[in-house]
């Protein structure tokens, strides 16, 4: 039986090997890989490690009342997020470029302040897309089968996936208490488990603090840790709350939410079939709800404890409380940056998203200011116009050219000296995505 009242694990799993935590299935030779274990994972690995202890649940088994405390009661299984990871609400609006120095630590958080162009550089905020940052990062692994007649690979039998690499600590919660949970355990998360998969378990009690509160008369602010699912008085779908079954009597839904809809699929593992796609409002989703101040601490409190929409054992419906606008500052990556200007140059020519042609001719503009610098001791204005003008650099946006001009103008020698170092040997892997951020 689980404890009285409301008791939180925390959790820490560390991966022995790679999580290969597969997004649904593709037509293609790429699988992609959720960023963290979903807290349906979770309970599905640990299920299995049940079976395997105990026996598959059933009339014959005296411990099926506990396997269905476990897995089919009220104890819900959060998400596993990688240590260092941050997510970017969808209610918060950035510089998309980030051009200027400024331009990273620029946000407008909508859910408690306004703004609609960047101070630094003048252009139109963009909303976030709920993004998971990682520290690290996601490892990518390309597989092919062999021919045994010839010993070459087989044509059309290319494979890749991507996966958390080993040595990747993830830590969350599981709200509810077992003494089964409290033990260590050893459990096998994702797909691709004859290569990887295997990682350690390890639980300790915590305190829930008591919610953060907004100020008298200011809405109570929500934010979604984990995709969730809600439906309407009918069971259609919804991205938003539906007050009558997920708030509370005396609790309104303002209008004006910050929600983005994705479809979760999975496979249920006791049945061997797929389960239901599901159309789920994206972790990140922030909304705002008004009451008294007794209404909104109780529904604060509520909240924190059970969740909120359906399938919340599975992971589903986390919520956070937000009492003060997000900013970026959590993410050390962005802090070290903006403390060396090397790096803040070579991180801003990242962010204008070229691709490797554009890149190659980005090499030869460097060194030929160098050239122009060694030669006369200085690059006239005319000069960096010129090599602007040049057919690769005529092919870019007119925002890119602006933003080079930008970048360029009046380094020191030293300067571009050290920056066309960093540019000839940044690899194409870091490149990329970038490209892919400047192309959304």
């Amino acid at each position: 039986m689980t404890a009285p009242g409301p008791s939180v694990l925390a959790v820490t799993v560390v991966a022995r090997q790679r999580l290969a935590l597969g997004v649904g299935s593709e037509i293609g030779y790429y699988t992609a890989s959720h960023p963290y274990v979903p807290g349906s994972a979770l309970r599905g690995a640990l299920a299995a490690v049940w079976i395997t202890e105990h026996g598959p649940p059933g009339r014959d088994n005296p411990k099926t009342g506990e396997f269905r405390t476990l897995f089919d009661g009220t104890i819900r299984y959060g998400n596993l997020l990688p240590a260092g990871s941050h997510r970017t609400p969808l209610s918060v609006f950035q510089c998309k470029y980030s051009p200027e120095p400024t331009c990273p630590q620029t946000v407008v958080d909508r859910a408690f302040e306004t703004g609609d162009h960047c101070p630094g550089c003048g252009q139109r905020l963009e909303q976030s897309r709920g993004n998971l940052d990682l520290p690290g990062g996601l490892t990518r692994i390309t597989r092919t089968s062999i021919d045994p007649a010839t010993g070459r690979a087989k044509d059309g039998e290319l494979y890749a996936n991507a996966a958390l690499p080993a040595g990747t600590t993830l830590t969350g919660v599981i709200h509810g208490h077992h003494p089964w949970l409290a033990q260590p355990h050893t459990l096998w998360l994702g797909g691709r488990r004859t290569v990887g998969g295997q990682a350690d378990l390890t639980t300790t009690p915590h305190q829930s603090a008591a919610p953060a509160l907004p100020a008298p008369g200011q809405p109570l602010v929500i934010r979604l840790a984990s995709p969730a699912v809600f439906v309407d008085l009918a069971g259609r779908p919804r991205l938003a709350p539906e007050p009558t079954l997920d708030l509370a009597p005396g609790a309104t839904l303002l209008p004006g939410t910050w929600t983005r809809a994705i479809t979760w699929s999975g496979w249920h593992a006791a049945s061997r079939l797929p389960k239901p796609a599901e159309l789920c409002a994206a972790a990140g989703s922030t909304y705002r709800i008004t009451g008294t101040p007794d209404v909104l601490a109780a529904l604060a409190a509520r909240l924190l404890r059970d969740g909120i929409g359906l399938r919340r054992s599975e992971g589903f419906g986390d919520v956070t409380i937000a009492t003060q606008p997000w900013r970026p500052s959590a993410a050390g990556k962005k802090e070290s940056i903006a403390t060396d200007p090397l790096s803040d140059l070579h991180e801003r020519l990242l962010g204008l998203g070229l691709d490797d042609a554009a890149w190659r001719w980005l090499i030869g503009v460097l060194r030929a200011l160098q050239v122009e610098h060694h030669r006369t001791g200085t690059v006239p204005a005319s000069v960096l116009a010129e090599l602007l003008t040049q057919p690769t650099g005529a092919d870019l946006s007119g925002r890119q050219r602006e933003h080079l001009r930008k970048i360029l103008d009046g380094l020191a020698p030293a300067t571009v000296r050290d920056l066309s170092t960093l540019v000839l040997t940044t690899p194409a892997a870091d490149r990329r995505p970038a490209a892919r951020r400047a192309a959304r």
